[in-house]
């Protein structure tokens, strides 16, 4: 298989996976369940190829990890997007608004966001809403954006618009250049790995070893 075979194949496995992550959450799972289970393949693969770059001193092995380093940042950036773009696409599709009274704001801080805890006519609540395009008050009323499958996250205001794949490509196309120096050192091991030796037959003699002829030699009586 030649180097672009390799990385193209590559690139597909990663798109099919994004895909696959996008269709789990549109019909049926959390986003942050497949996110999480995604990126941390992505992550380990990153570790082991910056191991690999620094245990192995040749440049060639350096410029691998450089490869798969973009290669991982890239998988992680566009899973990332797949998942949240299939959120946004679902409430998109068949989100449903409902008007609410807001109960509380829950201030975000660097590893969260800032979410609502808001009240339906019926009584219920729904907590970890996201924010719309502002950030309501206390005691506001709103209008809410639910999913009546329950797949994808409420958020405030009005059905959102269908998402911005721009992220998404960028990452997919980091995928792709990774692919191709990774392809490309994959190749070239497997052009230059050598071929292993077949065993020599049992009954052979071990080289570098002679056999001593056997002399008669007749004394005279």
């Amino acid at each position: 298989m030649t180097a672009t075979g390799l990385a193209a194949l590559m690139t597909g496995v990663v798109a099919g996976v994004g895909w696959l992550s996008m269709w789990m959450v549109y019909h049926w799972a959390h986003l942050h369940v497949v996110g999480i289970v995604v990126m941390l393949a992505g992550a380990a693969a990153l570790l082991l190829g910056a191991a690999a770059g620094v245990a192995y001193h040749p440049a060639w092995w350096r410029v691998s990890a450089a490869s798969l380093a973009v290669f991982a940042v890239g998988w992680l950036v566009f899973e990332e997007y797949c998942v949240s773009m299939a959120d946004q696409q679902a409430l998109h599709d068949r989100g449903t608004t409902v008007p609410a009274v807001v109960v509380k704001v829950r201030k975000g801080d660097q590893n969260s966001s800032t979410t609502v805890e808001v009240r339906l006519p019926d009584g219920s609540r729904h907590g970890n809403v996201e924010l719309g395009d502002w950030t309501p008050r206390t005691g506001e009323q709103t209008v809410v954006t639910v999913d009546p499958s329950g797949a994808a996250r409420s958020r405030l205001g009005p059905p959102p618009g269908p998402p911005d794949a721009t992220a998404r490509n960028a990452g997919l196309a980091a995928v792709a250049v990774g692919s191709l120096g990774l392809g490309a050192h994959l190749t070239g091991l497997l052009e230059t790995a050598p071929l292993r030796k077949s065993r020599p037959p049992e009954d052979a003699t071990p080289a570098g070893h002679r056999r001593r002829p056997r002399w008669r030699r007749l004394w005279p009586g």
